[in-house]
């Protein structure tokens, strides 16, 4: 049961993110948005805080500043109110070393591939400076049979080493 909890909790923290090819989720889901999802290694992520963005693509540039917050691990938090020591009723963030993660919402983001420039702001902990051409991929919150209008979403992680690089 507990297994099944954090399953559903990554799959809702996750659902921003989107695979290779166009994906369907459930039907009354709400709207997904065109953006990137910007995760940061667990071992620098104390260090990077935040990031600044700069996505270039045919519609122009567009910047950004995004919060990366260490996002801990899951844990499933008991039901004392039923007896049973194996009911959860929820799901607490556990304190203690995560990676961080965030969301650059980029209404403009098409399929076409775009220049992501990553920086980290003056006097951060660690310096980050890089580009990465990104592909968007295509996600679709509908169940139909069909994906006639996918959501451009693309996903980008920064190493320990600094580097950027797409992952989804």
């Amino acid at each position: 049961m507990r297994r099944l909890l954090l399953a559903a909790v990554a799959a809702v923290l996750l659902s921003g993110c989107a695979p290779a090819g166009p994906v369907q989720s459930q039907a009354g889901s709400a709207a997904l948005m065109r953006g990137f999802g910007v995760s940061v290694d667990e071992a620098v992520a104390p260090r990077v805080p935040q990031v600044h963005l700069r996505v270039c693509g045919p519609w122009g540039c567009r910047e950004l500043d995004v919060p990366l917050p260490a996002s801990g691990t899951m844990s499933a938090l008991p039901c004392p109110s039923t007896g049973d020591p194996a009911a959860v009723c929820g799901a607490v963030r556990q304190p203690g070393p995560a990676p961080g993660y965030g969301y650059a919402p980029i209404p403009e983001l098409t399929l076409e591939p775009v220049t992501v420039d990553v920086s980290t702001p003056p006097g951060a902990p660690m310096a980050v400076a890089a580009s990465v051409t990104v592909r968007p991929r295509g996600a679709c919150a509908d169940a139909g049979p069909s994906c006639a209008d996918p959501t451009p979403q693309a996903e980008i992680h920064i190493s320990a080493d600094g580097s950027v690089r797409q992952t989804r």
